[in-house]
């Protein structure tokens, strides 16, 4: 019995400082992928450079520690926006890869990479935790197809989609401050039109307009209304096959309220004819418009341009909705192309170099638009707080407008509707078949 107890410790004890051993092993475990480059391509200047930004600074360190880690270099490959696509899929076609990683717009990514078998099974890899908090939710949603996550981003995704307005205005015309509006929820289609006809205004009475309610870039205002009425240009639901939606009656609601506040009310900034596509962008900055339908990153041209003082909100709620939407088009996303080779090593540096950073104490992703981005651009805090809402309850909502090769049957529609030459159920009838085909067309294998 003694015997037994003392085997049983002495092979208990070896089997401690067996595990042990295998722990340090573990910890001392080194990785050598023998030198190669991991390559990032871009179409924007993407290399970070030193003493530019906080965030380059601490990429710059993470590089140095995994490459070491590791025994990689990283490398950073520009190709210009129009290029971009065929240099992947050409790339591809020959057996080889651009890059390691591509950043691709999300409509260059669905359906033309994902549906041709350009892009990686990246859960096959077994390497990336795709429901670790660094990954965006919304991204790694879109790129998942049977299951499986083709594409990813990491943090908070831009916020992109937004209404400016024009702040001096709206005191001067004695309406309520919108962020109130806003924030309680109460910022809805008919309370914009009611701004809207308040603002629009012959100044001098010459019978002509010179200051309007809404308007916004092209594709722009109609594009808000679609979405924050839980209504698509093109569903998606189904990756597999694609639907011109804008016979919905979602839709043609949306269409007959962008009709209405160009022809009815006569509140919406239209552009004329030649003028350019950021027409109404130019009368914001003017102060000739009270709202702006257009990006976040058009803040840029508010803090060198404009005099009066604006804002930022959201999208009015359309009557289908109890929550606000923010249009996403031109997001980014990450993926490899299928022909990387050795894609578990790829996989691998890149889940250590997205790994958040430890600062003061918190662990922080860090994003190349962020708070201190905004900051330096708006002129309050509640801009801020927008921003905040969007990405704490994930209201960016993806476009997919430009997808699949049918932008002119839109702007043909979106013409024909701020003009008054069509109903909008009629105007998406006569257009539907020929968009429908098309998509189906754009979805055959290259």
């Amino acid at each position: 019995m003694k015997k037994n107890r003392l085997l049983l410790v002495i092979f208990g004890g070896l089997l401690v400082i067996g595990l042990a051993v295998a722990m340090v092993a573990g910890k001392e475990k080194k990785y050598d992928f023998g030198g190669r480059t991991i390559t990032y391509a871009t179409w924007w200047e993407y290399k970070p450079e030193p003493g530019r930004s906080e965030r380059e600074d601490l990429r710059l360190q993470r590089e140095a520690e995994v490459g070491k880690e590791y025994n990689v270099k990283i490398d950073y490959l520009t190709i210009p926006w129009g290029e971009f696509t065929a240099k992947y899929i050409t790339t591809v076609m020959a057996g080889d890869a651009m890059a390691d990683i591509a950043s691709v717009q999300i409509d260059w990514f669905y359906p033309t990479l994902l549906m041709n078998n350009f892009c990686l099974n990246l859960s096959a890899l077994n390497v990336f935790d795709f429901t670790a908090p660094k990954w965006q939710r919304e991204t790694v949603d879109f790129a998942t197809l049977d299951g499986d996550v083709y594409g990813y981003e990491i943090g908070r995704i831009e916020p992109r989609g937004a209404i400016f307005f024009n702040k001096t205005m709206f005191e001067r015309e004695g309406l309520p401050n919108l962020y109130d509006v806003f924030f309680n929820y109460e910022w809805t289609w008919d309370k914009m039109l009611e701004f809207a006809q308040k603002l629009t205004k012959d100044i001098d009475g010459d019978g002509i307009i010179d200051q309007w309610g809404i308007g916004g870039a092209t594709g722009k205002v109609w594009c808000g209304l679609l979405l924050s009425n839980d209504a698509h240009f093109i569903d998606i639901s189904d990756k597999r096959n694609p639907r011109f939606s804008m016979g919905d009656s979602n839709a043609i609601e949306a269409l007959q309220f962008f009709q209405d506040l160009a022809i009815k009310y006569k509140v919406m900034l239209v552009k004329p004819e030649g003028a350019p596509y950021d027409y109404p962008v130019q009368a914001f900055l003017e102060g000739k418009l009270g709202m702006l339908s257009a990006q976040f990153w058009n803040i840029d041209k508010m803090r060198e341009n404009m005099k009066d003082e604006y804002g930022i909100v959201l999208f009015p709620m359309g009557p289908k909705m109890k929550e606000y939407t923010a249009e996403a088009s031109g997001h980014h996303l990450r993926t490899f192309p299928v022909t990387v080779k050795n894609p578990e090593q790829v996989a691998m540096v890149e889940d250590a170099l997205t790994e958040p950073y430890e600062i003061d104490g918190e662990l922080r992703v860090i994003e190349e638009k962020n708070e201190e981005w905004l900051e330096m651009r708006v002129t309050d805090e509640e801009s801020i707080q927008v921003a905040q809402m969007i990405w704490d309850k994930q209201l960016s909502v993806f476009n997919f407008q430009a997808a699949f090769g049918i932008m002119d049957i839109f702007y043909t529609i979106e013409w024909e509707l701020e003009h008054g030459h069509n109903t909008p159920r009629a105007s998406v009838e006569e257009y539907s078949q020929e968009a429908q085909m098309r998509i189906n067309d754009y979805m055959s294998p290259l």
